[in-house]
């Protein structure tokens, strides 16, 4: 049975485009009673629509102290307000001004908090290093993940795994990465050549699980090798050797936040034993799919699924592939800013999931989900748009195709598939005036 630890709605007031604002996060409808895949809801809409607002705001939950989170606090306009409901408490917080007097206490605060919560945030941020129930990342898809594997000698990682774990763009941390695979791969030696086998299992279980990753995405064999000189990680990709900074860009980005998040779940410290795959995450991706071909934006998320079977993500995407990639997920579509609607600000406006377009065409999610009906590039578009102009006014007046029979054959020199329409519309045209 899925975890508990989960975000169920939330409510944004006066922060970045949001007036009022509120989406619910229900849990997904699975075929068969399949529970043994991540949920997944998808944020999509035009460009400045607050789908990366809406994230950080979700993120903040999880900070230390949520309104101060640099993210969303320069977002935020007037007092500006998040009211959430997380493992089945309502709680908020604000922008500029605080909460009321904490009863009994005579203190003021600026968000509530539960008890499950406040254990989370003084493990992670007092560092008082005591077990946690789940965890919260964010990576972001326009993160910096330049770097080398290079390193000056092997020794462990001392870093916190909740370090930078909440920034999107900086969470991702190239020396610590090259660090821990070389940890890993040298522990794996050492361990196999003590016959220490279910040791040497354990050490290259989260390297195994990133390879398959991988090539759930891209179809490409991905390992690491530790070189001895230089001191360095390298990628052995489908057999050739590669160094990091030289990878494809999209091959680059898988491995960085996937490989970064696999490093963090091994480190921590966790109240339940077991898969560290399969403890209760909770993932904020922003576009993540960015650098990613439309082959490898179709099996992102379903390969997330996969290797996170207890998380709840949240994507923001601008791609039809990702929408339509998985069957058993939400897709929340963010009104245009442009379009202004009067309403009352005292209520929010309601944001209704629909599910996820698996098992509809493309071009239909380009229709319902991004408002795109075109099927051609602009300029043809726009001569499509006259023929049709010229057609109907040629079916009133049959007198002069000129123009008619002259965009026709403009038309048809652009593809095999334009002639096909055009010869299409011409033989419908003879056959109502012949009518």
């Amino acid at each position: 049975m899925r975890k508990p630890y989960r975000i169920e709605s939330i409510t944004l007031q006066d922060i970045g485009v949001f007036e009022h604002i509120h989406f619910d996060f229900p849990k997904i409808k699975r075929v068969g009673q399949d529970v043994n895949k991540a949920e997944i809801h998808i944020f999509t809409g035009p460009n400045g629509c607050g789908k990366s607002t809406l994230l950080y705001a979700l993120a903040a939950i999880f900070d230390s102290v949520p309104f101060d989170n640099e993210l969303i606090k320069k977002r935020f306009r007037n007092t500006g307000l998040v009211d959430y409901r997380f493992d089945g408490l309502d709680l908020k917080y604000f922008g500029n001004e605080p909460l009321p007097p904490v009863p009994g206490t005579g203190s003021i605060a600026s968000f509530s908090s539960s008890t499950l919560l406040d254990s989370y945030r003084n493990s992670v941020y007092k560092k008082t290093n005591s077990p946690v129930s789940f965890a919260a990342f964010a990576y972001s898809g326009n993160r910096n993940s330049e770097g080398q594997f290079r390193l000056d000698s092997i020794k462990e990682v001392e870093s916190s795994p909740f370090e930078n774990a909440l920034s999107f763009n900086s969470t991702v941390r190239i020396d610590v990465l090259a660090q821990w695979i070389a940890n890993n791969r040298t522990k794996h030696a050492l361990s196999l050549s003590e016959n220490e086998l279910e040791e040497a299992e354990h050490y290259q279980h989260a390297l195994k699980k990133i390879g398959e990753f991988i090539f759930d995405v891209s179809s490409l064999n991905v390992s690491f090798s530790l070189k001895r000189k230089p001191l360095e990680v390298v990628a052995i990709v489908d057999g050739q050797e590669m160094r990091f900074e030289v990878l494809p860009e999209g091959l680059k980005s898988i491995i960085s936040w996937v490989a970064d998040l696999s490093l963090r779940l091994e480190a921590i410290t966790w109240k339940e034993k077991g898969d560290i795959f399969s403890q209760p995450v909770i993932l904020f991706l922003d576009e993540v799919d960015i650098h990613l071909h439309p082959k490898w934006q179709r099996r992102i998320l379903p390969a997330i699924q996969k290797l996170l079977p207890e998380a709840q993500v949240f994507v923001s995407t601008h791609s039809p592939f990702v929408v339509g990639s998985v069957e058993d997920a939400w897709v929340y579509r963010l009104p245009d800013p442009q379009c202004k609607v009067c309403r009352d600000p005292s209520v929010p406006e309601v944001i209704a999931p629909v599910e996820s377009g698996a098992g509809k065409s493309y071009q239909l999610i380009l229709e319902e989900v991004f408002d795109v009906s075109e099927q051609f590039d602009v300029e043809t578009e726009q001569l499509l748009k006259r023929f049709k102009e010229c057609r109907d006014f040629y079916l009133q007046n049959p007198q002069d195709d000129g123009e008619l029979m002259m965009l026709a054959d403009k038309i048809r020199e652009r593809g095999d598939e334009l002639e096909i329409i055009i010869e299409m519309e011409l033989r419908q045209i003879t056959r109502r005036l012949k009518g």
